[in-house]
């Protein structure tokens, strides 16, 4: 609806200025300020609160500049809801902007995690690589002072049991 001035409200209304006051100090009458700074009353709430309006054409105004309010009015609502929209895309670019720079840095952490995986694995790899030929020359070592016992043959076992290993070497 229309957004009217106070005056105009009390002769829409058929009240005195200082009724329409009163009621919006009690909280009956919600008003609303124009950037301007100008207290202004839409007609729907006079409609709500009073219940009729009374045309400006009995006192001797035009119907059109009621019909001009109005135009105006749904004038500066689209304007707000365009500003909005406006708003509402700048928002909505900010948060799009940031979840990708959070994705980006989630796929280069990932990215860093599976090189890292893949680092561990290949130390794993060399790891047991590297133990297996030890192992092995422990196995070799074994059966090499297990051949030379048997070929010191009955006395070095002997020799080696009574006065330990210093007299079979």
């Amino acid at each position: 609806m229309a957004l009217v001035s106070i005056t105009e409200a009390a002769k829409l209304v058929r009240r005195n200025r200082s009724t329409i006051y009163r009621d919006i100090e009690k909280g009956r009458l919600s008003k609303s300020v124009s950037p301007e700074g100008e207290t202004q009353i839409d007609t729907s709430e006079l409609l709500r609160t009073y219940g009729r309006l009374h045309g400006e054409d009995e006192e001797g105004a035009s119907p059109d500049k009621v019909k001009i309010a109005l135009l105006e009015e749904r004038n500066r609502s689209l304007e707000r809801a365009l500003a909005l929209e406006g708003e509402l895309r700048k928002v909505k670019d900010q948060v799009t902007n940031e979840l990708r720079a959070r994705l980006a840095d989630k796929e280069s952490v990932i990215k860093v995690l599976e090189s890292k995986v893949l680092f561990l694995e290949y130390d794993k790899q060399v790891e047991s690589l590297s133990t297996q030929p030890q192992e092995s020359e422990n196995e070799e070592s074994q059966k090499a002072g297990d051949d030379s016992e048997s070929r010191q043959g009955w006395w070095g076992r002997l020799l080696h049991k009574k006065h330990g290993p210093s007299l079979s070497k």
